[in-house]
């Protein structure tokens, strides 16, 4: 949800200030349709190759082995990366008495932000169209007591 509040954020704002539609309809089409999905599925496509995870994990091994004073943390870094992957890669038991804990993540704290943010749009939009409203009945009935008298 971040990447698409993400987004819905930045129309937002972009209303705001007013930007015209069609600038920020081809920044945004650029921005997902070519960019943020390439990046995805380079990312999907890394994630779930074992192979080039393994890779990855020998050349990052090759280059932290340069690091000066890294040599001997190393050993345990590895294993607990593979203890890491090992507990990820592991078929998933379905409970049903799982505990609900309240998840107090950075996730968390910034899908409560966005939604604050368009609560507050909302509000902003509601009250916008309410005074238009009343503005343009408030014309009305001055235009009326301006031609009767």
């Amino acid at each position: 949800m971040c990447a698409k509040s993400a987004f819905d954020l930045a129309g937002i704002m972009c209303g705001q200030f007013g930007i015209p539609f069609w600038k920020f309809f081809f920044a945004t089409l650029i921005g997902k349709a070519i960019i943020k999905t390439h990046i995805q599925t380079v990312f999907i496509i890394s994630v779930c190759n074992n192979q080039l995870l393994d890779w990855l994990e020998n050349e990052l091994i090759w280059v932290l082995s340069f690091v000066p004073g890294l040599a001997p943390v190393l050993p345990n870094l590895i294993a607990k990366i593979h203890t890491i992957k090992a507990k990820y890669l592991k078929p998933q038991a379905s409970s049903s008495t799982q505990v609900n804990t309240w998840d107090f993540s950075f996730a968390s704290v910034w899908n409560t932000l966005v939604w604050l943010m368009l609560m507050n749009f909302f509000v902003k939009i509601v009250n916008a169209t309410a005074q238009r409203y009343l503005k343009k009945k408030q014309d009305r009935e001055l235009a009326a007591l301006t031609n009767n008298s």
